[in-house]
């Protein structure tokens, strides 16, 4: 499955990256002053590393709380394990941008105060097993670059690379256990989403099974009694040439299955929904009782799913999408929107299959169907799927 179908996933990673930038302030106050703090330490490296370790150490992990609300997924992945692939290498490169050889008053670089932000970040943004890579790594990376940039310092600079490890892999092991955890409700939900459909298809067997009997009872077997009888009725050969023509449009499999009432429709519109994104609130009213045809229920669920992919798809998961469904006697309406970017339907080209065939001309091959598509750049997207009883 792609991203976009790992919703419990993806809230995971963006959960955690909120609370990493919340973080990563913390961290930076703590590391802003003090000997071996970047605000003492930026004037002993060369100009513009010293700004680049400020950038990437804190700078970047501080905006994470804004980000995981408003950037799409995998950017916001790629930006963060970016980052601290950055992180990394600038730790390799510090003692060769060194202004003199040591650091003043016998201090450690601040980033290694950092260290477990940039950890969390790799372990949500990269797949497992290479998220351990970073923790064992800052074993001798710590240890290295702090015997170059102090006087006498080879057992404290294990010592503390050992404690990065450490630190690191806790952060990193409670990071890919919450993900785990998101992919388990991921893989549950899809299961379930099998099982409904299976559940769905038996129970149309059945009321397809249900439907042959009734055929073979009351028109087949009425035709054969009455038939038997010593004076046959008169009508019937229509009685018959009526059976037969069931029977024929039954083994052709042009019939369609029953008929579903308002609340059916409602289900199906709103199961749609829920399997595509469970998280976009669904509003419906029902006012009426007559049932509507098969073959509209399911130009509107084809439809429905479409123009939720297309919005979830192209302006994210947190665009603001909702659905809205009213039905009632003689109408049916169910409308999609977002809060995305937006788009210029006359420049959308007559090759994009998936507004033109699965959405208008979807809808508009039922009797009594339409679709309209309104939106304009920085102002969202609105679908809106109709149907009239003929």
């Amino acid at each position: 499955m792609t991203v976009a179908e790992h919703p419990a996933r993806e809230r995971i990673q963006r959960t955690l990256l909120f609370a990493l930038g919340i973080g990563g302030l913390i961290f930076g106050a703590l590391m802003a002053t003090g000997g071996s703090g970047f605000l003492a330490q930026i004037g002993q490296l060369r100009s513009p590393f010293g700004i680049a370790t400020v950038v990437v150490g804190v700078g970047i992990p501080v905006v994470y709380p804004v980000l995981s609300r408003t950037m799409p997924i995998r950017p916001l992945l790629g930006l963060a394990g970016g980052t601290s692939l950055a992180f990394l290498a600038i730790q390799v490169a510090w003692p060769a941008f060194m202004i003199d050889d040591v650091l003043a008053d016998d201090t450690t670089p601040w980033l290694q105060g950092v260290t477990a932000i940039h950890a969390t970040a790799l372990a949500i943004a990269w797949p497992r097993p290479l998220v351990w890579l970073f923790p064992l790594l800052q074993g001798p990376v710590v240890a290295m670059v702090q015997v170059q940039v102090r006087d006498d310092a080879a057992l404290e600079a294990v010592l503390d690379g050992l404690g990065a490890v450490i630190f690191c892999l806790i952060v990193t092991g409670v990071s890919v256990a919450l993900i785990a955890a998101g992919d388990r409700q991921d893989a549950a939900a899809e299961h379930a989403r099998e099982q409904a459909a299976l559940e769905a298809t038996r129970r149309t067997r059945e009321a397809e099974q249900t439907r042959i009997n009734a055929i073979v009872h009351d028109d087949v077997m009425s035709v054969l009694l009455a038939a038997s009888r010593v004076t046959p009725p008169a009508e019937l050969a229509d009685q018959a040439r009526r059976a037969i023509t069931r029977v024929e449009t039954l083994a052709s499999g042009r019939s369609e299955s029953r008929d579903y009432d308002p609340e059916e429709f409602v289900a199906v519109v709103r199961s749609t929904a829920a399997a595509l994104a469970p998280e976009v609130p669904v509003r419906y009213a029902v006012d009426g009782e007559s049932p509507l045809p098969a073959g509209v229920v399911a130009a509107f669920a084809e439809a429905t799913a479409e123009a939720m992919r297309n919005a979830l798809g192209h302006a994210g998961p947190d665009c603001g999408a909702r659905v809205e469904i009213d039905v009632d006697d003689s109408t049916a309406r169910v409308v999609v929107s977002d809060q995305g970017p937006g788009f210029s339907p006359a420049k959308v080209s007559q090759r994009r299959l998936g507004i033109r065939v699965s959405i208008l001309e979807r809808m508009r091959a039922v009797a009594g169907g339409d679709a309209e598509i309104s939106s304009s750049p920085g102002t969202g997207t609105t679908v809106t799927l109709a149907w009239s009883r003929p």
